[in-house]
């Protein structure tokens, strides 16, 4: 399981065409922050764009076992199916772990401290929020890639994350985001969570039924 783990990671960061595009993926995110501080752009990176990335080391690794043709050869080793998903799910949730402290935890301070944009109310809001839309999001992005593979998966990731964009974008325009903020944390948490822990134990037998038929 470990050795799995580790081969994943190494294909998803540090293979120099995956490693380049996480660079300028961060380099991107910085950009619009500190050339565009507001409300919106730190809703819009912290609880939108950086969770949805989480599915980044499923989706590299896919990549990768589908040109070795890998998976055929795992298959062959003494290690489970249900080990086998277990590990590529647990590596989405530890990047996005990592993800929340090196990327989302420090736009949120400099929002509160640096830029004065947002309050410690607002930011502990804020990143709530995006914790919950993460652990909402991983179990169905990390479904879809098992299901339809690199190519058809990222497409499908593609248009998911342009959806929730523009969707974001009217709801700021109708109703504004200072009205996403004023919602209770308490409230947030409740439902947020009950949603988080039903999809995420059903995206996990998602996940290992789809691994199954596909490697039956």
């Amino acid at each position: 399981m470990v050795g799995l783990m580790l081969k994943d990671f190494y294909e998803s960061f540090c293979i120099k065409k995956n490693l380049i595009g996480f660079i300028c993926s961060i380099l991107l995110y910085g950009m619009v922050f500190f050339l565009m501080p507001s409300e919106y752009i730190v809703i819009l990176l912290v609880v939108l764009t950086i969770p949805m990335t989480s599915v980044s080391p499923l989706q590299y690794s896919i990549e990768q076992d589908e040109l070795s043709k890998f998976d055929q050869m795992l298959l062959t080793y003494p290690i489970s199916k249900k080990t086998i998903v277990m590990t590529k799910i647990l590596e989405t949730y530890i990047f996005s772990f990592a993800s929340f402290l090196l990327l989302s935890l420090p736009v949120v301070l400099l929002a509160i401290y640096g830029y004065h944009i947002i309050s410690l109310q607002e930011g502990l809001l804020v990143l709530s929020i995006s914790v919950i839309f993460t652990l909402i999001m991983l179990p169905i992005n990390n479904a879809g890639f098992l299901t339809f593979g690199n190519k058809k998966g990222t497409i499908l990731y593609v248009v998911t994350l342009v959806a929730f964009v523009i969707g974001f974008i009217t709801l700021n325009f109708f109703v504004g985001v200072e009205q996403l903020l004023l919602i209770p944390l308490n409230r947030w948490l409740l439902y947020g969570s009950v949603l988080a822990i039903i999809i995420n134990i059903l995206g996990y037998f998602a996940c290992l039924k789809i691994y199954e038929i596909r490697h039956s």
